[in-house]
């Protein structure tokens, strides 16, 4: 489960002016989106399981502000597979790919709970690769 349980690049974003809020800095909102769609991609990917639905998203800290301009980098990893859930920890980081400076911009914990073809909790079976 070595590559389940590190930090990795999942997807990278380019912070625009449909991403500000009036104090010129990206909306929390748009982090977190992100990292819900992001992070919900690689947990599929790793678990080879599409039916995944948020459960919760927990401790959300938010360090720095995001500004136009960033290239925002969103890393994750799996904490924890347990019956049909999947905690998975999220972090945004902008990157100069200039100066190669990074600034932490948030992090936060995802849960996601896995479904049937019933649309009911279904039990995680992981694949033998992870």
């Amino acid at each position: 489960m070595n590559k389940m349980n590190e930090f990795n690049l999942v997807t990278q974003h380019l912070v625009m002016t449909e991403h500000l809020n009036p104090n010129n800095t990206i909306f929390g909102g748009q982090l977190l989106a992100w990292l819900d769609v992001d992070i919900y991609i690689h947990v599929a990917n790793l678990i080879q399981y599409k039916m995944l639905v948020t459960y919760a998203m927990d401790k959300v800290i938010f360090r720095h502000p995001g500004k136009l301009g960033d290239t925002i980098q969103i890393f994750g990893k799996v904490d924890e597979v347990k019956s049909s859930r999947v905690t998975a920890s999220g972090k945004a980081i902008s990157f100069n790919p200039q100066t190669k400076e990074t600034i932490e911009l948030i992090e936060c914990q995802i849960t996601f709970v896995a479904l049937g073809d019933n649309g009911r909790p279904t039990k995680i079976i992981l694949p033998n690769n992870t």
